[in-house]
């Protein structure tokens, strides 16, 4: 369909307005990997301060076109579009009040459309720092839907004095552990600095205290490395699941990665030859050492801790892990 093209490639840009996304977009534009003689359609979803300059989509070899209402935003509804430019890709701006769902039903109807080729889609999150926080505390649910769709979310306009990288990382990861996050700033001591963390990892064992789950969580999954062969003391609660290998049992927290009504339990295999000591649910104290390697449970590589001691501990009156 459409001259028989062997792929379609997909690029939906979240974010809200004023996150960036037209800027983002354009360098895209003009980035090697977008081959000029690929013909690009962007599909703008909403009018924000930046524009498209027809000089700028001319020499870029893009095309623009408009889709101002959620219910247009289909396969069918861009049909037209895909008729008269025939594009190679699309790099759709999305409105950031749209849900976030419309873009799962986008995909597959493309991929019913195009039959007769390979439909690929890449999404990326764009955020502002300068309301990051206040996004997060005012409408927490649409920035976490961004967040679970996205396979990279770029923080951009940071600062020295005010970009908090952990808490961004972690509302990021605390809903989409395998999303990549970056960060964007004009200020170039902003990328000399390094996360400062409320427990030290150069001394083993690494104690963990029980209000910085959430911290260690974050950056023990951006940066396994550190953590890899080391022993680490964590406070959290056992779960005794059916089907596990004997010796084994899951330990984690329970999280809030947005709001109350977004409660989950983050938890990681751990083996210890005295489970059976411990009841289901009880609070413990583990010293562990982490390593990270495949197992058929996760279905694929992540931490799983054999214990050197565990002890059993009160539940706290707050037991919930956040992450920022």
């Amino acid at each position: 369909m459409f001259n028989r093209k062997k792929e379609m490639l997909i690029y939906v840009i979240l974010g809200f307005l004023e996150a960036g996304k037209t800027s983002l977009i354009k360098d895209l534009l003009q980035q090697d990997l977008f081959d000029l003689k690929s013909k690009t359609l962007v599909l703008a979803c909403e009018e924000g301060e930046e524009e498209y300059e027809p000089a700028f989509l001319a020499k870029v070899g893009a095309s623009l076109a408009e889709v101002e209402e959620e219910d247009d935003f289909t396969a069918e509804g861009i049909k037209e579009h895909l008729k008269k430019y025939n594009p190679d890709r699309l790099v759709i701006e999305y409105n950031g009040m749209w849900r976030t769902t419309k873009v799962v039903e986008f995909y597959r109807e493309m991929s019913e459309l195009l039959f007769d080729r390979e439909v690929y889609i890449q999404v990326i999150d764009v955020v502002n720092d300068e309301t990051f926080n206040l996004y997060m505390k005012n409408m927490p649910s649409l920035m976490t839907e961004h967040f679970k769709l996205a396979q990279l979310v770029i923080d951009n306009r940071c600062t020295v004095e005010k970009t908090k990288r952990l808490a961004v990382r972690g509302s990021v990861k605390g809903v989409n552990p395998r999303c990549q996050v970056s960060f964007e700033s004009q200020d170039p001591m902003f990328y000399q600095m390094e996360d400062e963390l409320p427990f030290n990892i150069k001394k083993e064992p690494i104690d963990v205290p029980f209000d910085e789950f959430g911290t260690w969580y974050t950056d023990m999954m951006e940066h396994t490395n550190n953590y890899e062969g080391k022993t680490v003391i964590l406070r959290g609660m056992i779960q005794k699941m059916p089907g596990l290998k004997p010796g084994f049992a899951v330990f984690g927290r329970r999280v809030m990665t947005c709001c109350a009504d977004d409660i989950q339990f983050i938890g990681f295999l751990a083996k210890y030859d005295k489970w059976d000591q411990f009841n289901d649910k009880d609070y413990v104290a583990i010293t562990a050492k982490m390593e990270y390697a495949y197992r058929k449970e996760y279905g694929e590589k992540g931490p799983v801790f054999y214990l050197e001691n565990a002890e059993k501990i009160e539940k706290p009156a707050d037991d919930l892990a956040y992450f920022n």
